[in-house]
């Protein structure tokens, strides 16, 4: 009995380690564990908006994850408010001057990232640079933008379709119109195809044929 008390206990215990560490894992591999060496630097992006974004979200550079958000900020100049997010790089990753910085959503959970596209710049960004990320395209908006141009090209759409319809109604017209001579046509066709295949058959049985030419009979020589 106390064998299998111990044995439920055993396996109670190591399933529960099994999901921490598999928590651990998880946590690390989406930037919300942060157990790497704090070497490294600094530099500020300024967005007009954060789209969501997260402290500690990963920093990819080309697809390479090489950072973490290290904290998000608004800003406040002359009329405009922006939000800067200061991002910290490892040592060996490096930024070329002219990159481009863009806020992207990563997998199908929606975690947002930063993107970095590097540019063919030949200098490096330096530690406490700031740098001007991109215009953030929310799909909300991209497609309240669509259904505004389609809303403002309605009539045109619609245009296009009558005239569209149109073009149908015409050809059936010349169909109906021209069916007796199409009909004509079909019929002259598969007579045409019903000769060839006598002639392919007629060559089949006397292939000579393609060799010799028949002699014609010269005029007045048909004997009497």
């Amino acid at each position: 009995m106390k064998k299998t008390e111990w044995t439920n206990e055993f396996k109670v215990g190591a399933f529960v380690i099994l999901c921490v560490l598999g928590f651990s894992y998880m946590m690390y591999s989406t930037g919300k564990l942060d157990i790497k060496s704090n070497e490294g630097y600094f530099v500020d992006v300024v967005f007009e908006e954060s789209a969501g974004l997260e402290p500690k979200a990963p920093v990819m550079l080309n697809g390479l994850e090489i950072g973490k958000v290290a904290e998000i900020t608004p800003s406040y100049k002359d009329d405009k408010t922006q939000i800067t997010l200061k991002l910290w790089l490892e040592n060996k990753a490096k930024i070329r001057e002219g990159s481009a910085i863009s806020i992207k959503m990563m997998g199908l959970m929606g975690e947002k990232y930063i993107q970095i596209m590097s540019s063919d710049n030949d200098n490096f960004v330096s530690s406490g640079a700031t740098l001007k990320g991109e215009k953030y395209v929310d799909l909300d908006v991209f497609i309240r933008n669509l259904n505004e141009i389609a809303e403002e090209n309605r009539k045109d759409i619609k245009d296009a379709i009558k005239n569209f319809d149109k073009l149908l109604v015409s050809l059936n017209d010349t169909m109906d119109d021209n069916q007796e001579s199409l009909g004509q046509t079909i019929k002259n066709f598969e007579q045409t195809s019903q000769n060839f295949e006598e002639f392919s058959d007629d060559l089949k049985r006397n292939p000579w044929k393609i060799l010799f030419k028949t002699k014609e009979v010269p005029p007045g020589a048909e004997k009497k």
